[in-house]
C-alpha cells in the first residue's frame, strides 16, 4: 500500500509530528500548500495532520478541494492544538466543522498536544491571544492562555503509528514460505 503524510500548520508543531510519522513509517511527507492536486489519486491511504487556528483546522480547504478522491481512501487524521487533549468535545467540534462528513466518519482520529511560545507568535496572533485572555472570566484559564508550553513529543505519535501499521498488515498479501 502506498501512503502519504500530508500536513498544514502554522508554527511548526504539526510539521514536526508529520516528519516523525513519515520517518517512522518510511512515507513521504508533504505540505498541503505544495502538494499537486493531480498526485492525490496515486496514494492508497493518507495520514493528514493539521493545526487548529482560531477554532478551525488549517488543512480544511485542502480537504474540501480533494474531497472526491479522499472520500474513497483510508485516512488517519491528527489534530495539533493548544487545547488540552482531554478536551475531547472541543477538539471534536473542530473536526466536525472543518472535515467533510464522508471523510471524518471513516477516519481514525488522533489528538496530539501542541505548543505555544509567545515570542514566536506573529504580532496579530499575540494580540488576539491577549484579547481572548482578557475576555476570559476564569483567572486560571487566563493564566494558562498566556503561559508558554511545549508538549510536542515523539511518543505522542505511537498510537497513530500502531494504527497505520495495523492497516498495512491487514492489506498486505500473506507470503508463502516453501
Amino acid at each position: 500500500m502506498k501512503g502519504l503524510v500530508i500536513y498544514k500548520g502554522r508554527y511548526g508543531a504539526t510539521k514536526q509530528y508529520a516528519a516523525w510519522i513519515g520517518n517512522e513509517l518510511g512515507l513521504p511527507v508533504a505540505s498541503a500548500d505544495r502538494f499537486p492536486k493531480d498526485q492525490v489519486e496515486k496514494y492508497d491511504y493518507f495520514i493528514i495532520g493539521s493545526s487548529v487556528y482560531i477554532g478551525k483546522l488549517e488543512i480544511r480547504k485542502w480537504l474540501k478541494k480533494n474531497y472526491k478522491t479522499l472520500k474513497n481512501k483510508k485516512t488517519f487524521l491528527f489534530q495539533v492544538a493548544a487545547s488540552p487533549v482531554t478536551d475531547i468535545e472541543k477538539r471534536e467540534s473542530y473536526n466536525a466543522t472543518c472535515v467533510p462528513a464522508a471523510i471524518l466518519n471513516k477516519s481514525k482520529i488522533f489528538f496530539l498536544p501542541g505548543r505555544m511560545i509567545m515570542r514566536n507568535l506573529g504580532w496579530f496572533d499575540r494580540f488576539m491571544l491577549k484579547m481572548g485572555a482578557r475576555l476570559t472570566k476564569d483567572p486560571e484559564e487566563r493564566t494558562r492562555m498566556l503561559t508558554d508550553f511545549n508538549d510536542v513529543k515523539k511518543e505522542h505519535i505511537l498510537p497513530l503509528i500502531s494504527a497505520v501499521k495495523a492497516l498495512i498488515k491487514i492489506n498486505e498479501p500473506e507470503k508463502e514460505y516453501v
